[in-house]
């Protein structure tokens, strides 16, 4: 029994102990738990002088816009002042020391610290990582510093993107267990004479010195070959001059990456050290001008999973047959060949060179930017792990084949640029997973219908212009999938306005230009195109008025030109930054207020606009081009133009402004064109126009300008578009035609405007004795047409000599004005000169023999002036004369062929009408002065002798009275008769 209760109340202890410690368990599990750290649930607190080190380099940030270091603090809670628990920070679970600190800016550039790096990280002896990369912590010295080669425990080291310049510091070759180091500049400019230190990195794996300017380090390849443990090299665009040196002994057997692109190694591929690194899987090698036979040696790089050769080439090499057979890379995942100046037939390409393993691993292949010819595979369906696709701009014919709907996985397909033809199969709707189609610029022609895209369920980018294509649907069709990106361009989808475009309410960039719409914009066009930022659609028929609310649009770029659109330009989008409706019939005066500061493009021309041009334009300071051209616009330019520093082009011809020549533009100094053709500007051209020495084109013709020409308008050296003609310009024409190096074919034209993107207004100019139209400035500028336009002036005195320096120019026109002397003698070296108009003027001397040398001359005017001797011989001269017969017309002194009148031996004409020439010569002038002189003379001897000699005076005049009276009898005895006859 007492055994018994002993027992019961052992029982009952352990009960009550269990249950004590159940629920003392329960209790600490209540109790709040401390802040766990970044890396275990309760790490040790931080090392006060480590703390204080972290805290002193804050204080050398003087810039922190992301507030990557706001919870750096002393102050505060517990939790505040463990520096392990800071924002970047990472400390040891064991020690609590600072092993690592993350402060890489991944935001944008706004978001970077500024400052420089502390020397109190030193501080920090166990650091182990560090990565400071893509801020702006380069200091007063910006200078990467030295003191980091003491951080001998670093394993990581990232400074890249941070804009340092100097050399690299070789004390960071005292970090002997660092192994990721990348010091790649993208923004400053760093540079090393020597790379021995890296040969103390000896445990390194990864080494990126991307734009780390390397052009004097010619070991370069030595000092990488001694890192035996390197995975992955970076050394893209560190100008190194060759890649073609000798290894006896190859250590890199671990690499795995290299990045040797854009760098100028100018030297044959085949001779390049890296081919026999078998262990790479990926070798970017692209725009390193390279040139000749791939090696054959890459066909033995079995690892190699991405190959990127693409824009290897130099200047003077042509295009190249791809021999090197890569069937056995059966890892490649990505090749790009693009720009690899390939030629020859693609299917023989597809079947000898690329990989043809099972399974066939390829998934990206760009052979895009060459010349290959042929037509694409038939069997091209087989490679079914494609997932990009891109031949364009190439010489592909014939067409696409049906087997490309087997291409299930294809997510990219561009095919543009080539001459494919037929109809696009249907067997294309097929592909699923298709998110980019692009067939632009190619011969196919047939009609799109919905079955071509039924299942195109993942379609964002669609491309299909400059082709023969028909796009039909039903009026009520809903695509299955939703564009960012359309593109149409000629293709045919009128004549009503294509409705099942309105379900792309996402839909960014639109392009349904010249696609036959004729019909107004409908009413759900705004609502559902609210998000597009490009939109073009010119060259259609659109009519009606443009809606009244596009002020709710997030446009940027709108492209309306060539259509019916009438009424008035109403409010723009907030946004817009280039807006074209030129070559409709809106009419109206121009907006008060255009609704948008950022607009940097401005077409308006070939309108019915009329009023003043508004003070509104002025707050357009972002104004770059503007062309109000052929409008019926009036009154003088707003001077607060002037503010306008951005301005380049400005176009206002064939409108009705008046006034003197704008002040303002002598605040735009990097004007590139003027024109104020044809409008009612008078007074004189200033004399700060020689110093906007940007411009390019300056058209004032039709105008009532007065005054001289400004003598330092020469200094114009990119001038290469003069027009001043049908205006009140007089004086002499300027010197120092050299000064206008533009229209010199030695000049080189980096240091002036190179026409790119821009097509501000019509362009015509006199050729050929008509005015013809070159299409857009753009073509002038681009092509490079040179012209002189001086004509229907009141300008005097001699052609300068100095005028045939202008051996660029190709118009010439000085007609109808009031020069004189003779033509410049070396004319003939002005040898580009394709139309030459000096008539009407008072030219003298004879025709320069050097003018048969304008082998170009397509036109030639030298009618109405005072030219004399035998004209040139030569075939050019004869060819312009049989289509230009009145060219020589107006000049008496002419002589030779082709006129009908030779010259004497002495080489001169006699007088003879318009054309006149004989064989005398100048003979006939002497006889008729001749006869003059004496007829002169012999009057005047016998006056003298009637006045000196009275008997013969009497005699004289006795005589005349005899001869008046026989005449008297003889006429009346007749009269007498007559009048008896006419009686019987």
């Amino acid at each position: 029994m007492v055994a018994t209760m002993h027992r019961l109340a052992a029982a009952m202890l352990v009960s009550l102990l269990c249950c004590f410690l159940f629920i003392a368990t329960l209790k600490a599990q209540q109790q709040p738990q401390p802040a766990a750290s970044d890396n275990t649930a309760s790490p040790p607190s931080c090392i006060p002088h480590e703390r204080d080190a972290l805290l002193a380099f804050k204080h050398a940030v003087t810039s922190d816009p992301a507030g990557l270091l706001t919870s750096w603090r002393r102050d505060g809670g517990h939790g505040e002042q463990d520096c392990c628990r800071w924002r970047g920070v990472r400390c040891s679970n064991r020690t609590g020391h600072v092993h690592e600190l993350r402060l890489r800016n991944t935001g944008e550039e706004a978001a970077a610290m500024e400052g420089k790096i502390s020397p109190s990280l030193l501080a920090l002896d166990h650091l182990e990582h560090l990565d400071l990369s893509w801020n702006d912590l380069t200091g007063p010295s910006g200078r990467l510093p030295e003191f980091l080669g003491s951080l001998k425990n670093l394993t990581y080291l990232n400074l890249s993107a941070i804009p340092f310049y100097g050399g690299l510091p070789p004390q960071l070759g005292n970090l002997s267990k660092l192994q990721y180091l990348d010091l790649s500049n993208w923004w400053g400019s760093t540079n090393s004479t020597d790379l021995s230190w890296l040969t103390c990195l000896s445990s390194i794996q990864y080494l990126n010195l991307d734009q780390v300017n390397l052009s004097t380090v010619v070991d370069w390849h030595h000092a990488m070959n001694m890192l035996p443990s390197l995975r992955v090299l970076h050394l893209s665009d560190c100008s190194l001059a060759s890649a073609n040196q000798s290894l006896p002994c190859l250590n890199l057997t671990n690499l795995e990456e290299l990045d040797a692109s854009w760098n100028s190694f100018d030297h044959p591929m085949v001779t390049s050290w890296f081919w026999n690194i078998t262990s790479l899987r990926y070798l970017y090698v692209h725009d390193t001008c390279m040139y000749g036979q791939f090696p054959d040696a890459l066909g033995d790089m079995t690892s190699l999973q991405v190959l990127d050769l693409s824009s290897n080439y130099n200047n003077d090499e042509k295009y190249r047959i791809m021999t090197t057979d890569l069937k056995n890379l059966c890892n490649l995942e990505v090749l790009n060949l693009q720009s690899a100046l390939l030629y020859g037939d693609i299917a023989e390409l597809f079947r000898n060179k690329l990989p043809r393993c099972s399974p066939n691993k390829l998934q990206e292949l760009d052979l895009s930017w060459n010349q290959l010819t042929g037509m694409l595979p038939r069997w091209i369906g087989q490679l079914t792990s494609l997932v990009v696709l891109n031949l364009g701009e190439n010489n592909i014919t014939g067409s696409l084949p049906i087997s490309v709907g087997q291409l299930t996985g294809l997510q990219t397909l561009d095919l543009s640029c080539n001459n494919l033809n037929g109809h696009v199969p249907y067997e294309i709707g097929m592909l699923s997973n298709l998110t980019h189609l692009d067939l632009n610029s190619n011969k196919l022609d047939g009609v799109i219908t919905e079955e071509h895209l039924v299942s195109a369920r993942s379609l964002k980018y669609i491309d299909l212009s400059y082709n023969a294509l028909k796009i039909e649907t039903s009026s009520d069709w809903q695509p299955p999938f939703r564009l960012d990106y359309a593109y149409f361009a000629s293709c045919q989808m009128g004549p009503l306005f294509p409705s099942w475009l309105k379900w792309h309410v996402n839909i960014m960039n639109l392009d349904i230009s010249s696609a036959g719409i004729a019909d107004k914009l409908p009413q759900w066009f705004f609502d559902a195109f609210s998000n597009v930022r490009f939109m073009n659609i010119s060259n259609n028929q659109l009519n009606g008025t443009l809606p009244t609310d596009m002020g709710s649009m997030s446009l940027e770029e709108l492209y309306l030109s060539t259509n019916q659109l009438t009424g008035q330009i109403p409010t723009l989008p907030p946004n817009i930054r280039l807006l074209d409706l030129s070559n409709n019939f809106l009419s109206g005066p121009l907006p008060s207020a255009f609704g948008s500061t950022n607009l940097k493009q401005l077409s308006l021309f070939s309108n019915l606009l009329t009023g003043h041009i508004p003070e509104s334009f002025c707050k357009c300071q972002q104004l770059f081009m503007l062309d109000l051209s052929n409008n019926f616009l009036e009154g003088e330019l707003p001077s607060c133009l002037r503010v306008m520093e951005s301005m380049r082009f400005i176009a206002l011809s064939n409108n009705s402004l008046s006034g003197e020549f704008p002040s303002f533009l002598q605040n735009i100094t990097n004007l590139v064109l003027v024109d104020l053709s044809r409008n009612r500007l008078s007074g004189g051209l200033p004399m700060w126009i020689g110093k906007l020495t940007w411009l390019t084109i300056l058209r004032l013709s039709d105008n009532k300008f007065s005054g001289n020409i400004p003598v330092n308008i020469t200094n114009l050296a990119c001038l290469q578009y003069l027009d001043l003609n049908n205006n009140k310009i007089s004086g002499p024409l300027p010197s120092y035609f050299s000064n206008l190096e533009r229209m010199r074919k030695k000049y080189v034209t980096g240091g002036c405007f190179q026409s790119q993107f821009f097509d501000p207004s019509s362009m015509s100019m006199d050729l050929k004795g008509q005015e013809l139209n070159y299409g857009s400035i753009n073509r002038v500028v681009g092509t490079s047409m040179m012209s002189i336009d001086l004509s229907s002036n009141n300008l005097i005195g001699k052609i300068p000599e100095e005028i045939v320096l202008l051996n660029g120019l190709v118009i010439l026109n000085l007609s109808w004005n009031h020069l004189s002397g003779v033509i410049p003698n070396k004319i003939g070296e002005m040898r580009s000169l394709e139309s030459l108009d000096l008539s009407r003027n008072m030219l003298s001397g004879e025709i320069p023999a050097t003018l048969s040398n304008l082998t170009f001359l397509s036109y030639l005017d030298l009618s109405y002036n005072n030219l004399t001797g035998r004209i040139p011989s030569g075939s050019q001269l004869d060819t312009l004369y049989a289509e230009y017969p009145s060219m020589y017309i107006g000049n008496i002194g002419l002589c030779g062929h082709p006129l009908q009148n030779n010259c004497s031996s002495e080489g001169h004409a006699p007088k003879q009408g318009g054309l006149g020439t004989t064989e005398e010569g100048h003979g006939i002038q002497f006889f008729y002065l001749g006869l003059g002189c004496g007829f002169v003379v012999g009057t005047w001897m016998a006056f003298g002798v009637l006045l000196f000699k009275r008997s013969w005076r009497i005699a004289c005049f006795r005589i005349s009275d005899k001869l008046c009276d026989k005449v008297y009898v003889l006429v009346a005895i007749w009269s007498r008769k007559t009048g008896n006859d006419h009686h019987a």
